[in-house]
């Protein structure tokens, strides 16, 4: 079906503008929870490696407290309603790590409201998983470290393990895991004499975190990835090998979206994807 609203020229607030591009040229869009400082690289990192043509639109989170109630098909309903207002058709969904399944989805819906489907990219995808949900937990603790003690860093990490291994599954992880994060953060501020405030929202903000990683269980990669191309590094989760077409990239994992390999093999992807409205 085509779209027949009149195209705006601006992102909806669920979208965060990262390259204007031309108005004239479809979309893509990039699923990710980007934070400010983390290390690995992010679309921000990408669309200053991209033709200025190309809009480049990332996704903003929804606010901790409705994320903390968000299913994996909320968080994707939320991303997409956005965009149908907007009237611009997609060229592309580009999907980073656990962000690869929401990626899926999203193209999948908007699929009905043009009348070529997004192609979908993904960046080094994987599932959610224990393992990596206990490094987020103890990458976050790390972040700390000004006001825990070494012991107390410590207790955390082993309060991960153990809920890692008693959790029946992801979901109450998650919960597990930003409890024990909100009880370590709110004492540590506290004995600090920093604002409880601070705690709050840097738990809040955690909480967020955790919800958007747990909620994408809700998607099977080996359905999902069916149509996928896949960029991956040589440190790729093996869930990967779901995509229909593999690329490999020869750069590390955290690097893979500020290498002018991905940006040039993801310049040929969409060179080759245009959907009109």
């Amino acid at each position: 079906m085509t779209v027949q609203q009149p195209l705006a020229t601006t992102a909806p607030p669920t979208w965060k503008v990262l390259n204007e591009g031309g108005s004239a040229e479809p979309v893509v869009l990039a699923v990710d929870f980007a934070v400010s400082g983390r290390p690995e690289s992010t679309f921000s990192d990408l669309g200053r490696l991209l033709a200025r043509g190309v809009p480049l639109w990332e996704t903003r989170q929804p606010e901790p407290e409705q994320a903390r109630t968000f299913g994996g098909e909320d968080f994707a309903s939320y991303w997409v309603r956005g965009v149908r207002d907007t009237g611009r058709p997609v060229r592309a969904v580009l999907g980073y790590c656990v962000g690869g399944l929401y990626a899926a989805r999203v193209a999948q819906l908007l699929a009905a409201e043009q009348d070529e489907a997004p192609a979908v990219v993904l960046f080094d995808p994987e599932p959610p998983h224990r393992a990596g949900m206990v490094a987020d937990f103890r990458a976050a603790v790390a972040r700390l470290s000004s006001v825990l003690s070494p012991e107390e860093s410590a207790l955390a990490g082993q309060a991960a393990d153990e809920a890692a291994q008693q959790s029946a599954g992801i979901a109450a992880l998650g919960a597990a895991l930003t409890e024990v994060f909100t009880g370590i953060a709110g004492a540590a501020f506290d004995r600090a004499g920093l604002p409880a405030g601070l705690a709050d929202e840097l738990s809040g903000a955690y909480a967020a975190f955790v919800a958007y990683i747990a909620a994408a269980a809700a998607f099977d990669p080996a359905v999902s990835w069916a149509g996928a191309t896949a960029l991956t590094t040589p440190a790729a989760d093996p869930h990967a090998r779901y995509a229909r077409r593999l690329i490999p990239v020869d750069a590390a994992h955290d690097d893979i979206l500020r290498s002018p390999l991905t940006a040039d093999v993801l310049t040929g992807l969409l060179t080759r994807s245009r959907p009109q409205g």
